[in-house]
């Protein structure tokens, strides 16, 4: 897709332009460090015929500090391109950028970045609440094809000591092809850093993404382990990571419990 030209077909070629987009919010301007952001969806129409859906994400004074900006802070939308183009790199599947850039209007600091809409994909926990409407027995083998999946997709990311920091089931986008196969991408990346080493990234993001999927069994999660290690038994530094998973799965929902 050459989206220069879809963009400048839509009246929409430049910074500006979509800076000046007026749509309705997708998400209402999210308030905070010092500024905005907010997204849209919108529908653009291509040369050939047809439309494609995008999200566009504004900002202004969003910033966050970094270890290269800690003073001033960077835009959150420019890190979150940094990570998506770090994991097209390594070849992990997640969004599609369109356009992004980023500058300073009267001392405001601005950003823009659009990407294509993941067509047909829903987050995780979406597809979790469906198998518990349907019945986790009417689901068994698509589940367990979708788990492996989204597991070779973190292990992939992983293996290149990138932690997404946030990796919650909202956060993984999921959806079976017209062929049955299961496909997943990973989204929000504004945290994404790189690890030590790729153990240091699996502890952290293992770890969230384990306490967030409460509906899942102690066999679904078990069977996530064995895909991400990619072996059909555990070693016993499986099985001490393993214990270690659950042991604080155990303390996050005591924790939960008692707050509630």
């Amino acid at each position: 897709m050459q989206w220069d030209e879809v963009l400048h077909h839509n009246q929409l070629g430049g910074f500006d332009a979509i800076w000046q987009l007026q749509a309705e919010w997708f998400e209402p301007p999210n308030q905070r460090r010092g500024g905005w952001s907010g997204v849209v969806r919108i529908e653009l129409g291509l040369p050939q015929g047809g439309t494609e859906a995008v999200f566009v994400k504004r900002q202004e004074n969003h910033t966050r500090r970094t270890m290269r900006h800690p003073l001033r802070g960077e835009p959150t939308i420019t890190s979150e391109i940094k990570n998506i183009l770090a994991l097209q790199a390594a070849g992990v599947p997640t969004l599609e950028p369109v356009f992004f850039g980023e500058r300073t209007v009267d001392g405001k600091r601005r950003a823009i970045l659009v990407t294509r809409e993941l067509q047909g994909f829903q987050p995780l926990d979406l597809v979790m609440q469906a198998w518990d409407r349907r019945g986790w027995d009417d689901s068994v083998e698509e589940r367990r094809e979708l788990i492996k999946v989204v597991a070779k997709t973190v292990c992939r990311m992983h293996s290149h000591r990138l932690v997404h920091n946030a990796l919650h089931p909202k956060h993984l986008f999921v959806r079976f092809s017209k062929s049955g196969q299961p496909e997943a991408r990973l989204i929000d990346l504004e945290k994404m850093r790189r690890a030590i080493t790729p153990t240091r990234a699996a502890r952290r993001d293992l770890d969230s993404i384990n306490r967030r999927t409460q509906q899942l069994s102690r066999a679904d999660r078990l069977r996530f382990l064995k895909a991400y290690l990619d072996v059909g038994e555990l070693s016993q530094d499986g099985r001490a990571f393993w214990h270690y998973l659950a042991q604080k799965r155990t303390v996050f929902l005591q924790e939960h419990r008692h707050a509630g």
